[in-house]
């Protein structure tokens, strides 16, 4: 069974990578464009490399830390000045990320990251190769940048990233790393700095009680180092200046070359609570403030050096000599700033050699406890949560629709009951809201992909990502990755021409490719498009006739209609196969996937000009507003966001085709009739269509009028599939129960609209 450090060890490793690396992509831009790099960029790539070596070192991964090492060398390099990013080492340091991957993969199948040494041998030589090529010791045997570097670009809203004066202390201009950072990065920062705290306090606390225990120790420098890493991750440099000599204490401690005393473990205890203080001021505001700095680095410098006399300890940074400070300024800082309790040999250094005794603060400041505002939830609870909401929401309307309150009249209860509907709509939009995560997680990963596939193909492309602060449910997020990578992938391979093609017609030699996400009514939408070659009616006709899947007369079949034959299983137009795309199979997983979130997919064509694809995703797939409504004893629910209008249909308005079609003229429009009782053998109570009512409803642009006898009125829907034994239901998509717990079926209005033009089609 693995243990909880390595499963917290390569769920964040893995979602470190995720996020950094469309920074790697960016950093390589910059250089190829420019020849400088954004130093913040730069450091916070390199301090994840640093973040994963130093864990995998305590936990024992020596692969990990080896190629990891090699990567955070050459990044040291580059910082410095002394290499360049470019194409090559953009390229090493992505490959690396994939073994980093790969090796944590292993690390979860095997408890081992052992098995792929030779392929982390061939990246440590390569990246030792390009280390010495940094230094200067070998030659630069790479290939050439390209001369134009203003085109080749990716871009996303990050790239706008706006200087500012540091402190004063460094007095110097710098990136602002917050404009790296995003608020989910924050929110996940100030999460784990909470847990990393509560494991270091604890593991500190039974340390007092317990100081020979050597597996303490190492459980508080494995979670203090771990938040010394997020904080130089997300660029709290104060914080992570303050845990890296917090660190160094606890480091002498783990080496043996000072003693788990009471008073060095309150002193780790209170550094523990400025932490916390300083974490609770970055999830309210977001800035970090750590008050009397100066005098906290003093103290902490005093402790290390009174180890230092006993054991020389390494030290990253030498201790500088601090400024005078007079005794009655002191005492009065100190006592401001409640630092922790007195180490007996610690001293106050000031320029005189003057030594000035610390007092002893209570022992624990209550005031300045911090409450959590964030806690992670497992999504399985999440799951269970969303169910039981949907069982509350059928609750409530068996209580207020019970069918024995029937023609009665109670002032009381309607006030109640109206109370409860509204509890119930607020925890269902709660719950629902806490499952929802921006779509920018999805997004930036195809960041590395388009880098890596233009690279492949030799082509340029400049990437657009718009909308990704748009918020979808977790669980959909997780279906839409895939067929989003597939329809990426063919607008690489298939869609957007060589550059030397695209210059010949007059267009760009940069393809341009945009994924957006935003809200359209009860839907949210992912747009996909391209300004390449566009879908070929004629070559998709022709390859879906030689595969027996359209008769002659195809001719006839709208551009949608021919569209859609791409989503054929086997269906491909490529004329010849390739490692990314031209089998067939992408586009029917795309298909599937969306399909099984109720969802749809939209094309848009103009040879020559581009495609642009539209994945139309239900806002929830748990609950819905629809309308009740009766065709003989048989209830039906209508989505709400569907219906036009519903309207008594004159007898002089109706017109019969040649083929038996019913069509409904409605404002100048004729629209098609679907007849509920026919489709499902219902005795209804007229098949006169205009003694009935006719509800409008429309989807892609296109509408039908479902012939029913009664509207019950609106209500809200728990989605349940149909079983197993019944079946697909033509023109239905699931059921609800109702509160009289009869079963009322909801209607896929898409499938009936599209069953209503096929038949006027015809």
């Amino acid at each position: 069974m693995i243990d909880e450090n390595t499963l917290s060890f390569i769920s964040e490793s893995r979602e470190m990578i995720d996020e950094v690396e469309p920074y790697l992509i960016e950093l390589g831009q910059s250089s190829i464009e420019s020849g400088e790099v954004n130093p913040e960029t730069t450091n916070l790539i390199f301090r994840l490399f640093h973040s994963v070596k130093g864990t995998a070192g305590f936990l024992g991964f020596n692969v990990v830390v080896k190629v990891t090492h090699e990567a955070e060398t050459l990044l040291d390099l580059v910082r410095n000045d002394q290499a360049k990013m470019g194409h090559t080492n953009t390229d090493l340091l992505c490959r690396t990320c994939d073994l980093v991957g790969l090796l944590l993969n292993q690390i979860e199948t095997t408890e081992s990251d052992t098995g792929l040494e030779a392929e982390a041998e061939s990246i440590i030589k390569e990246l030792e190769q390009r280390i010495l090529v940094g230094k200067g010791k070998i030659p630069d045997t790479s290939p050439p940048e390209p001369i134009d570097r203003k085109k080749n670009t990716i871009q996303t809203k990050t790239d706008n990233i706006q200087k500012e004066n540091d402190s004063a202390e460094q007095g110097i201009e710098e990136f602002d790393l917050k404009m790296l950072i995003s608020p989910e990065m924050l929110q996940r920062f100030t999460e784990e700095s909470d847990e990393q705290l509560e494991q270091v306090e604890s593991a500190l606390l039974d340390l007092e009680n317990d100081p020979e225990d050597n597996e303490l120790i190492l459980e508080a420098f494995r979670g203090l180092h771990s938040f010394k890493g997020n904080c130089g991750f997300t660029g709290f440099s104060k914080l992570e200046k303050l845990s890296h000599k917090t660190e160094t204490i606890l480091e002498a401690i783990k080496s043996g070359k000072a003693k788990a005393e009471s008073e060095t473990i309150q002193s780790l205890l209170h550094m523990v609570d400025v932490f916390r203080q300083a974490i609770a001021g970055i999830s309210l505001n977001g800035t970090e403030e750590i008050e009397n700095m100066p005098l906290l680095e003093d103290f902490m410098d005093d402790i290390i050096a009174s180890f230092k006399n006993a054991d020389p300890i390494a030290l990253s940074q030498p201790i500088v000599e601090k400024p005078k400070i007079e005794q009655e300024e002191a005492l009065f800082l100190l006592r401001k700033s409640q630092p922790p309790p007195r180490v007996e040999k610690s001293t106050l250094k000031t320029t005189t050699e003057k030594k000035i005794q610390k007092p002893k603060p209570p022992a624990q400041a209550k005031s300045r406890s911090i409450v959590r505002q964030d806690i992670r939830v497992d999504l399985t609870k999440l799951d269970s949560l969303i169910n039981l909401v949907g069982e509350l929401v059928i609750a409530e309307a068996m209580v207020t629709r019970n069918p024995d309150l029937k023609g009665y009249e109670f002032e009381n209860f309607e006030r109640s009951s109206s109370h409860l509907n509204k509890i119930v709509r607020d925890i269902q939009d709660m719950t629902l809201s806490v499952r929802m995560i921006p779509v920018a997680g999805i997004f930036r990963k195809m960041i590395r992909l388009v880098h890596d596939l233009s690279t492949k193909a030799g082509k340029k492309i400049e990437l657009k990502l718009l909308g990704e602060d748009t918020e979808i449910d977790k669980t959909v997020s997780e279906l839409i990755a895939d067929p989003l990578v597939h329809l990426v992938r063919n607008s690489i391979d298939h869609g957007i021409e060589p550059p030397q093609e695209r210059t010949a017609i007059g267009k760009k030699a940069t393809g341009e490719l945009l994924l957006e996400a935003k809200h359209e009514g009860g839907e949210i939408w992912i747009v996909i498009s391209d300004d390449g070659r566009g879908l070929n009616r004629e070559k998709i006709l022709q390859k879906a006739f030689e595969k027996g899947l359209i008769q002659d007369d195809s001719i006839n079949m709208s551009d949608q209609e021919v569209f859609e034959l791409i989503f054929q299983p086997g269906f491909s137009t490529a004329d010849k196969i390739t490692d990314v795309s031209g089998r067939g199979v992408g586009m029917d997983v795309v298909k599937k996937n969306i399909e099984k979130i109720k969802g749809h997919i939209d094309i848009h064509s103009k040879p020559g000009q581009g495609l642009k694809m539209i994945l139309r995703i239900p806002l929830t797939l748990a609950i819905i507003d629809g309308m009740l409504v009766r065709v003989g004893k048989a209830q039906y629910t209508i989505p709400l966001l569907s219906i036009r209008e519903s309207i008594q249909v004159e007898e002089d308005k109706i017109t019969t085709t040649m083929d038996g079609q019913e069509l409904v003229q409605v404002r100048n429009e004729l629209i098609p009739v679907v007849r509920l009782y026919e489709l499902h053998n219902i005795v209804p109570d007229s098949k006169n269509l205009h003694e009935g009512l006719l509800v409008i409803v429309e989807y892609r642009d296109e509408s039908a009028g479902i012939l029913i006898d009664e509207i019950i009125g609106e209500q809200q829907a728990v989605i349940k599939g149909l079983s197993n034994y019944v079946g697909n239901i033509q023109g239905i998509s699931g059921c609800t129960i109702m509160g009289d717990g009869e079963i009322s079926l909801i209607l896929d209005t898409g499938g009936l609209i599209k069953k209503a033009q096929s038949r006027v089609a015809a």
